[in-house]
């Protein structure tokens, strides 16, 4: 077994030295400048080795040699072997070996107005070899080339953009800044347009992205910027959005400290206007925005008179409405021991804390169960009386008076109304009967006493209530 180790052993360095030997040749006959020998060598080695450490050296020595060719193409300006040396090359060498042929290629097609072929080349620098320091040259030519022939403004201030982005205060950024600042008069009279139509997020979307670059007066900008703040606060003050206004002219305040005293003037004259709307709440029991609303003016005018004497009130409101709700529960236990007379009392007591319709309801729901308590017939009565005016007495009227043009009076006899117990509590029935020799009517309807609703029990007497 021991011998056997060491034969293997003897093997692998055998076959190691052997591989060696070989790299050592390929690397004389590159060093001897027979790169394609080189280059032949090379690639039988690395399909063979087994030694990685190896084929690594061969890989960057095939690369070299690969890169030594492509520079006696470009000596003979042999372009297109010049290029397919490079790429199989594949080095960081090689990329800037690359990147200037593709440079060359695009001036000699430029000088030849053959613009669509120089702008592939410089795209070819951007696609294939990014890192290139030849980068901002490329973008400083497109962006010449944009704004002097294609009069392309978008295009023109995208590539400036990409060129400042990346490559801030390089030779060429600063050169294109001559270009790049003629565009910003013309995209400012834009933003103002926008902000004039009513699109401020998109006016000032496009300010902010101007004012990121060296090509513009930031004062300028900011000022209006400010003015863009300023218009979309009076927008919000006329759809009443007080607390919006009020944050756009603080904002507005900030880009331009010069405005303060117009803005301070223009904020002040607002205070009423949060407590009109703050007194709206108010009344929609929206207590949350209706202080918020109050508030608001003491960052204006601290100590505002008629914000503290609004919030005095919105507390009084609370507080009443608290008390009518207790007074209410007090309420409905008479009215369920059917003390209604008791009830009533606390029920106007809660309506004049809080004039809820539910309060007056159930004042008038009291009014009438005291009256059905005491005289329930002849609530009954009234209630048929006095439904819509007296309607229901005038058509019966009419009604008999129809029948005289067919019967004698003689022949046409009226119960008159009579009012009787009916199912269900405070509930009666209205009867109302018309007879002649060939003709009954019979009227009945169910009045509730307690809500004074009158319900019609038969197709006549609902015909009768039309």
């Amino acid at each position: 077994m021991r011998y056997r180790i060491l034969l293997i052993l003897a093997l692998l360095i055998s076959l190691s030295a052997c591989e060696i030997n070989r790299l050592r040749q390929a690397e004389e006959l590159h060093n001897n400048r027979r790169y394609a020998s080189a280059i032949q060598e090379l690639d039988r080695f690395i399909l063979t080795a087994q030694n990685g450490a190896l084929i690594t050296r061969a890989e960057l020595l095939r690369s070299s040699s690969y890169l030594e060719l492509a520079k006696m193409a470009i000596q003979r300006q042999n372009w297109p072997l010049a290029i397919r040396f490079l790429k199989i090359s594949n080095s960081p060498e090689s990329d800037q070996e690359l990147a200037l042929i593709y440079r060359t290629l695009a001036i000699e097609a430029e000088a030849n107005r053959d613009l669509e072929t120089s702008s592939y080349y410089l795209n070819m620098i951007l696609r294939e070899i990014p890192e290139s320091i030849l980068v901002p040259e490329v973008l400083y030519r497109k962006l010449v080339r944009y704004f002097t022939v294609n009069l392309d403004n978008p295009a023109t201030w995208s590539t400036y953009k990409r060129l400042y982005d990346a490559y801030p205060d390089n030779p060429y950024e600063i050169q294109a800044r001559n270009y790049a600042s003629r565009l910003i008069p013309a995209m400012i009279d834009y933003a103002r347009t926008l902000s004039n139509t009513g699109y401020h997020t998109d006016a000032l979307a496009l300010l902010f992205e101007i004012d990121k670059y060296p090509v513009v007066d930031h004062t300028v900008i900011q000022r209006i910027i400010s003015d863009v703040y300023q218009a979309q606060a009076e927008e919000l003050l006329v759809a009443e959005n007080y607390l919006g206004a009020d944050q756009m002219f603080r904002i507005a305040l900030q880009y331009n400290p010069d405005k303060r005293a117009e803005i301070n003037a223009r904020l002040s004259s607002i205070t009423q206007l949060f407590i009109e709307r703050g007194d709206r709440y108010l009344a929609e029991r929206d207590f949350e925005n209706a202080l918020i609303h109050y508030n608001k003016t003491f960052e204006i005018i601290p100590g505002y008179e008629p914000a503290v004497r609004a919030i005095e009130r919105l507390n009084q409101v609370r507080i009443n409405i608290a008390r009518a709700q207790e007074v209410v529960r007090e309420a409905e236990n008479l009215e369920a021991g059917r003390r209604y007379s008791d009830a009533l009392r606390l029920y106007q007591q809660a309506f004049q804390l809080e004039a809820k319709p539910e309060y007056r309801q159930k004042i008038q729901i009291m009014q009438n169960l005291i009256e059905a308590e005491r005289n329930p017939e002849g609530f009954a009565q009234r209630i048929i009386n006095e439904y819509r005016g007296g309607s229901l007495n005038n058509k019966l009227r009419q009604q008999k008076a129809n029948l005289l043009t067919r019967y004698r009076p003689s022949e046409i006899r009226d119960t008159g109304w009579k009012i009787l117990l009916s199912t269900g509590q405070y509930k009666y029935e209205a009867r109302y009967d018309i007879l002649t020799p060939q003709e009954t009517f019979f009227y009945v309807w169910q009045v509730n006493l307690r809500d004074r609703t009158i319900l019609p029990l038969n197709r006549i007497s609902e015909e009768l209530m039309q």
